[in-house]
């Protein structure tokens, strides 16, 4: 074999696994004060704290979707939208992945909080 294609195949797995490496550093650092963002066809909408409990329904022209928060993670429970994707998520603590439904332009996303938070709508 050529060592030309042999130096290449090697850095280009070590370039690979380094990647790999930092990403899943950065997706498990632990969020400070963790708050779930709710977007509405891409506005914020309300922004809860992970420490509280809570349950609410977002509601938009297209339907429905019933978000909770419960043992310091957030999920949709409930939604009437064809595909239920959002639901099956599941219950989400860390930044790496949002909670998306598409049908409804609904993003809820965790990130990290400030010391006051406004959980009103």
């Amino acid at each position: 074999m050529n060592k030309k294609i042999v130096i290449a195949s090697a850095l280009t797995a070590f370039a690979a696994a380094a990647g790999i490496t930092v990403w899943l550093i950065m997706v498990n650092l632990p969020r400070v004060n963790p708050v779930a963002e709710i977007y509405l066809d891409g506005e914020l909408l309300k922004t809860v704290p992970l420490s509280e409990e809570c349950e609410f329904t977002v509601e938009c022209a297209e339907g429905y979707n019933v978000v909770t928060v419960r043992g310091g993670a957030v999920s949709v429970t409930e939604a009437d939208c064809p595909d239920k994707v959002c639901v099956r998520t599941g219950a989400v603590s860390g930044g790496a992945v949002p909670i998306v439904c598409l049908p409804h332009r609904l993003e809820i996303r965790v990130v990290n909080g400030t010391e006051s938070i406004d959980a009103e709508l």
